[in-house]
């Protein structure tokens, strides 16, 4: 089941009643109010935006405006949860059913791991890209890191930020929303959370592999666009863990050589032209090396993406 920490759907007027028009900012364009926009930050995110003249409802929130459900994330199972509480606030109210049917046009779907050392895993995907000129790396200075396909166009753009949870949640305003809601303060702690942000229709459809962006359907889809976003972005080679200078020849010939062990037999029967060579142990370590490196490899990055299945 996919979950999500932000959505922002466009719905039409008719699936909103406004109960107290004061509550909302009025812009008026020739006395004639064309918009009302209610937008807070605190304790969760919450923007609603009703635009007279194109007769849209816009709507963004967080995954806190769950509240003390909010660690299960906004998924099928707690987006009626989002409305209820939105509902509560008592100045409008939000047709449940209608708003099935609104178009999400930006979301940020969501996995939690487990995960003790979220430095190290950052490092192995930082060391393992498989193209350096297609995904770009950065470590925010919020201690956030990001991973992105390098492209100009919005529609092409897809970015995933990876963080630690467990301190971000242990800030003075989240614990306070935690202690308010009832959440225990512990409840993020060794928690990595992998957010993919999608910011346009193309890429929501792309990426969940569905025909339409509606409520339901997103909500309902069947992929794992993290997963699949991971398993594109590691490389299947492993950088060259060496321990003496042996291993660092071992290691250098084998990258010079496309880690093709063809090839580097090839190379070492031009080094070795004697007839009385025993080509077989001068291949050994490299073998033996090719071996570990593939090995290695392949468990990382499985482990990675059983984790986030």
């Amino acid at each position: 089941m996919l979950k999500f920490d932000k959505l922002k759907i466009v719905s039409d007027l008719k699936n909103i009643k406004i109960y107290d028009e004061n509550r909302f900012d009025k812009i008026i364009k020739n006395n004639i109010v064309t918009e009302l926009i209610f937008n807070i930050i605190q304790p969760y995110s919450l923007c609603i935006k009703l635009d007279n003249i194109a007769n849209e409802l816009v709507i963004e929130f967080s995954g806190k405006i769950l509240k003390d459900d909010y660690p299960k994330l906004i998924s099928t199972a707690t987006i009626n949860t989002c409305f209820e509480n939105i509902n509560e606030m008592g100045f409008c109210w939000i047709d449940f059913e209608g708003i099935g049917n609104a178009n999400v046009v930006k979301c940020d779907i969501t996995k939690d791991i487990i995960c003790s050392d979220i430095l190290s895993m950052t490092a192995y995907i930082r060391n393992n890209l498989s193209n350096y000129q297609k995904y770009v790396c950065r470590l925010l200075r919020n201690g956030n890191f990001i991973v992105e396909k390098n492209v100009t166009t919005r529609q092409a753009k897809k970015r995933l930020t990876i963080y630690d949870k467990g301190k971000e949640m242990s800030k003075v305003e989240n614990l306070r929303y935690m202690a308010e809601c009832g959440i225990d303060k512990n409840c993020f702690d060794g928690v990595c959370r992998f957010e993919l942000n999608l910011n346009c229709i193309t890429q929501i459809k792309s990426s969940l592999e569905i025909a339409d962006t509606r409520l339901r359907t997103v909500l309902n889809a069947t992929t794992n666009p993290i997963q699949a976003f991971m398993d594109n972005v590691l490389s299947a080679e492993q950088s060259l863990q060496v321990s003496n200078a042996k291993s660092y020849f071992v290691g250098l010939v084998l990258q010079d050589c496309n880690f093709d062990i063809a090839q580097v037999e090839n190379k070492m029967r031009q080094l070795y032209p004697s007839k009385g060579t025993n080509i077989s142990k001068v291949m050994k370590p490299y073998r033996t090396m090719l071996s570990q490196i593939q090995q290695n490899c392949n468990n990382r990055k499985a482990e990675l993406l059983h984790l986030l299945a």
